[in-house]
């Protein structure tokens, strides 16, 4: 399990370091909870993902 961590921390690293997360066009990011076995979003999070120049990182 702890080498399984790492790689996911790895891999979600490198999401945000090579992407510019942006909302979708004509979309609104909606903080609006709701519970079920723990507690998520009641509108899924979807998200345009931008990739960053060379020169931006």
């Amino acid at each position: 399990l702890g080498i399984a961590m790492l790689h996911l921390e790895y891999f979600v690293a490198n999401l945000v370091r090579e992407f510019e997360w942006k909302e979708m066009p004509g979309e609104e990011v909606d903080f609006a909870e709701t519970r079920e076995f723990t507690v998520v979003m009641k509108k899924p999070l979807r998200a345009r993902l931008v990739r960053r120049t060379s020169g931006s990182g």
